[in-house]
């Protein structure tokens, strides 16, 4: 029997040894319960922030009638955005926040056939706050950068039922801090949520064995351009890539999308997304059991664990 069980109901499970594994977060991995080893799984599944790329005032309309406010005064400016991407200490995330258990992420899909080299960027505080001095973003007397009247400030939207979210979020607004940008980190539920996806940036979690969230997050009418960022450029890249008949013959356009040395989402370019980190899916995993060789995992858990469940076993 496979159950689904939120964070804290997983815990308990685990400590009343009613199940043999049972999914956990990285703030939790200082946790050992008799019986239990903790095991922790490589993944593709990427946490990433989405940064309107448009000015506030314009509206989106999804699923046929669902209006949406759309865009940010301050993450307009590809200098704020370029600077994000750049200021962001993605290691130190990974050994405070997730104590270890994760690799530094440039993109949905890092390391997978599709992905681009060009998505990498080098943490650079300084280079960050050069970006936005250059951009006329100055620094007033409590520390926060204002520019024609907008102060350098925004709201970052988070699952509050996940802690590494909540975690996450917390230590992007203490770096941010450092650059002159003040984060205010905004827990709630999707239905929360959602009404602010494009006009206030979002701690998102990714990931997929396919190159179909490339395609989705970054193209013009994709489900998941939460940025509301559009380029003919990038969507004929997109859709040539996922016109070929060959998967081989794609990743070339999917790298190209990203950028082609003028044009593109990465950070040197319209720097729509600030990825952060790829989360290793942890388990209490009960002694003896042994649950194969595991396939990097996409975004989410449970199936992901199982999909090989007929080569699990028990040993001494």
């Amino acid at each position: 029997m496979v159950v689904f069980m939120d964070e804290d109901a997983a815990l308990a499970a685990v400590q009343a040894g009613q199940v043999d594994i049972a999914y956990t977060y990285a703030t939790h991995a200082d946790r050992s319960f008799e019986g239990y080893r903790l095991a922790a799984y490589g993944t593709v599944d990427s946490r990433g922030i989405s940064l309107p790329c448009v000015e506030a005032g314009g509206t989106k309309t999804v699923e046929g009638d669902m209006a949406y406010p759309t865009g940010n005064d301050v993450t307009c400016d590809v200098a704020v955005r370029r600077a994000i991407c750049r200021g962001v200490d993605r290691q130190a995330v990974i050994d405070h926040v997730i104590a270890g258990y994760g690799t530094e992420a440039f993109s949905v899909g890092d390391g997978m056939p599709w992905s681009s080299d060009d998505m990498r960027v080098e943490y650079d505080r300084a280079g960050a706050c050069e970006l936005l001095d250059d951009a006329g973003w100055t620094v007033g007397g409590d520390g926060i950068r204002e520019r024609d009247g907008v102060r350098a400030a925004f709201d970052l939207w988070y699952a509050s039922d996940d802690s590494v979210r909540q975690a996450i979020a917390n230590e992007f607004a203490d770096q941010m801090r450092e650059l002159g940008i003040e984060v205010s980190p905004r827990g709630g539920s999707w239905d929360e949520i959602y009404p602010h996806q494009y006009e206030s940036p979002v701690l998102w979690g990714w990931g997929s064995n396919s190159p179909v969230e490339v395609y989705e997050l970054n193209y013009s009418t994709g489900w998941g351009n939460y940025a509301c960022y559009e380029s003919a450029t990038v969507d004929a890249y997109l859709d040539a890539a996922l016109a070929q008949t060959d998967m081989g013959s794609s990743f070339d356009l999917w790298r190209r999308a990203m950028w082609d040395g003028t044009e593109g989402v990465a950070p040197q370019g319209a720097a729509t997304w600030c990825w952060i980190a790829n989360v290793d899916h942890l388990y209490f995993q009960r002694d003896g059991l042994d649950v194969a060789d595991q396939k990097p995992h996409p975004h989410g858990h449970g199936w992901s664990l199982v999909n090989n469940v007929d080569r699990w076993s028990w040993g001494a």
